[in-house]
């Protein structure tokens, strides 16, 4: 493969994820901004209402995660810029300094996408939970 077919699939692949990443944010948000809205609540308890008002915590988090995520993301492509920008100019600062911070903002992606997907997951088996609790 070329270079430039690399670079191209590349881009594709970060607008994709990108994309992605913005439209699950924004799902997250319409979700917990829809169970606010038409949820019981009651008094905290062993109830029906307090598991709406855990889930409704839980899908907040899976929001920070999808947030964070997001800014991680910007940041790598930052340290990237700075990283190529060392290697090309042969100034070693840039490069290990870029290429380290690169790295740790990528790792902190990752824990961000599994927590985020975590807390969606368990904030929708949640709702799920607390809608059979109150109807029975």
């Amino acid at each position: 493969m070329k270079m430039g077919q690399v670079t191209e699939l590349h881009k594709a692949y970060l607008e994709a994820s990108s994309k992605s990443d913005h439209f699950l944010l924004g799902a997250i948000a319409a979700a917990c901004a829809y169970l606010a809205q038409s949820n019981p609540y009651g008094k905290i308890g062993l109830n029906p209402e307090t598991l709406f008002l855990i889930d409704l915590v839980v899908l907040g988090l899976a929001a920070f995660f999808a947030h964070r995520r997001i800014e991680n993301t910007i940041q790598v492509l930052k340290f990237n810029t700075t990283f190529l920008q060392g290697r090309n100019e042969g100034d070693p600062v840039s490069y290990y300094g870029g290429k380290q911070l690169a790295e740790k903002y990528a790792n902190r992606t990752v824990s961000n996408y599994t927590f985020r997907n975590f807390f969606m997951a368990l904030g929708f088996i949640l709702y799920v939970v607390a809608k059979v609790w109150r109807a029975y």
